[in-house]
């Protein structure tokens, strides 16, 4: 069996003061674990769980505070959790790291209409909390005809007042393609992330923490303590 040997991260929350529904969407490709090491020293597809699990402890979770919803793709497509299944930060975190790898090509643009369909417009969203979204991706869509319908289901998003991060991992990433699927100002380090390898991920995680909560707060609020990530 392939384990991480890169984390886990560590952080207690709450680092944001942001009350938002979270929608995480969460590739899960068969580029992913195709880019695993020969030697097996560690899983993508689990650095990528880690690494989602830790940007939830940075959030006050609660049925009061921050919701957390999870939407996985490949081809398939599948709502894993919604925005009121789980209340603690300890429950959303063990179904993070328990969901299943898919393994498949990379149906970004049904992902993105599930994410505004199934879990904002699921149960558990709340009228008068702010909407977030954060879209974990190694590529880009696969076949290559998905990627515009993926731009404009990104923009259908942000049309309905979704605040969208994009997090890109890999050297194949396309900055433009995360760019157009962020919200504004759409700047690098701010509405979107790039990091060079899963293993990267842990280099980025307090920039991504705090560049998220200075987006849904308008620049109002940033986290704290800093984030911390143990090896």
């Amino acid at each position: 069996m392939l384990i991480s040997t890169h984390g886990p991260f560590s952080a207690e929350p709450p680092k944001c003061e942001s009350k938002v529904d979270l929608c995480l969407i969460i590739d899960s490709s068969g580029s992913i674990r195709d880019n695993n090491p020969d030697d097996r020293s560690y899983d993508n597809w689990i650095l990528q769980l880690e690494f989602l699990s830790t940007l939830v402890g940075a959030f006050d979770i609660g049925p009061d505070a921050t919701r957390v919803g999870a939407v996985v793709f490949s081809e398939q497509v599948i709502l894993e959790f919604s925005l009121d299944t789980f209340t603690s930060v300890s429950d959303i975190k063990n179904a993070i790291e328990s969901i299943n790898y898919l393994g498949q090509t990379t149906n970004t643009p049904a992902a993105l209409t599930k994410t505004r369909t199934d879990c904002f417009g699921g149960s558990g969203n709340r009228p008068d909390v702010d909407d977030l979204a954060i879209i974990v991706t190694d590529g880009v869509p696969f076949p290559p005809n998905r990627r515009d319908p993926a731009i404009a289901e990104a923009q259908a998003l942000r049309d309905s007042d979704v605040t969208m991060i994009a997090i890109g991992v890999t050297d194949v990433i396309d900055p433009e393609f995360l760019k157009a699927m962020s919200s504004p100002p759409q700047q690098e380090d701010k509405n979107y992330f790039i990091a060079a390898s899963f293993t990267a991920l842990t280099e980025i995680a307090k920039t991504v923490v705090e560049g998220t909560c200075e987006a849904v707060q308008g620049n109002h609020q940033t986290c704290y303590p800093p984030l911390q990530a143990t090896k």
